[in-house]
């Protein structure tokens, strides 16, 4: 009677933990594409080439074979400080992709793309893994009280690109990793909440405004914000910002007086204050919801 008692047992907190664990690890991985998403906009600054954004998440993720040994620099993103680096390889971008693959392949979780020009590679590395389902499923236990995903494992990630030099095969890579803690309860915004971070000194928010990053180079200039805007139009966020940014000591940058620039349904507005330059776009979201985003440079 006892060894059925125990059968059933066993075969309950197998079903416990599996209903615990699959909704962890589709978090887990959401929080991959959050990050790609967010370095994507971080490195559009007004001074940057979008089409030069690279980002890599990881821990301690092996640097490719042969690559130079580049300093690391420091971003705040979301009131998180993670580190990141670039470099270029003499390598193709298949066999740098071959790599980080072969370099995932013992991880819980592993995801990639690619095309002609780039490509990524994604995972979850739990480093030693746990002896048992109960030991793994006490990981992603301790993940849902802390929402720190290091209690899981750590992510990597890394975006490549292939860079046109010559005959030789150059590919340009650009990594990231966390060292502290990442809370996924205070990165990831919730239920109307802001997201960690900070706004702009001297620089107003929208009334219902909801931030959802906050993203800024340590010891460098630039940093973006982003904010989702229920119930106001492209147009009236513009607008807003028209008359708010000259009450606040800002000056509106334009060719003509009150002239308004539009590219791919998105309004532009520049400002200047001393040494000081900040660029407010806004774009139409879905469900009555507008899309802001400022790019800050400061001294």
């Amino acid at each position: 009677m006892k060894s059925v008692d125990s059968d059933k047992a066993s075969a309950h907190r197998a079903i416990l933990e599996s209903a615990v664990l699959m909704p962890l690890l589709r978090l887990a991985l959401f929080l991959t594409a959050v990050c790609v998403f967010a370095a994507a906009l971080l490195l559009r600054s007004a001074r940057a080439d979008a089409t030069e954004s690279f980002w890599t998440l990881g821990s301690h993720m092996a640097g490719f074979p042969g690559a130079p040994h580049e300093g690391v620099r420091q971003l705040q993103l979301n009131g998180v400080r993670v580190s990141f680096r670039t470099q270029t390889v003499e390598a193709s971008l298949a066999d740098v992709l071959a790599h980080y693959e072969a370099t995932c392949g013992t991880a819980i979780a592993t995801q990639s793309a690619r095309s002609d020009s780039a490509g990524y590679v994604a995972c979850l590395d739990m480093g030693d893994p746990p002896p048992d389902l109960g030991g793994l499923a006490n990981r992603f236990l301790r993940f849902s009280e802390t929402g720190d995903l290091r209690e899981v494992g750590a992510a990597h990630y890394i975006l490549a690109r292939r860079v046109a030099s010559g005959s030789a095969d150059k590919t340009f890579l650009f990594t990231m990793w966390v060292d502290s803690g990442f809370n996924l309860y205070t990165t990831v915004p919730h239920a109307g909440a802001d997201a960690a971070g900070r706004d702009l000194t001297g620089v107003p928010r929208p009334p219902g405004s909801q931030r959802i990053l906050s993203a800024w180079e340590e010891r460098q200039p630039s940093g973006i914000l982003v904010y989702r805007v229920v119930g106001k139009s492209a147009e009236e966020l513009e607008s807003f910002y028209r008359t708010r940014l000259p009450r606040n000591g800002w000056t509106i940058v334009e060719r003509h007086p009150s002239e308004s620039i539009q590219v791919d349904g998105t309004h532009m507005l520049s400002a200047e204050q001393d040494n000081r330059l900040v660029t407010v776009l806004s774009h139409p979201g879905e469900a009555s919801q507008t899309v802001l985003t400022i790019l800050a440079s400061e001294p």
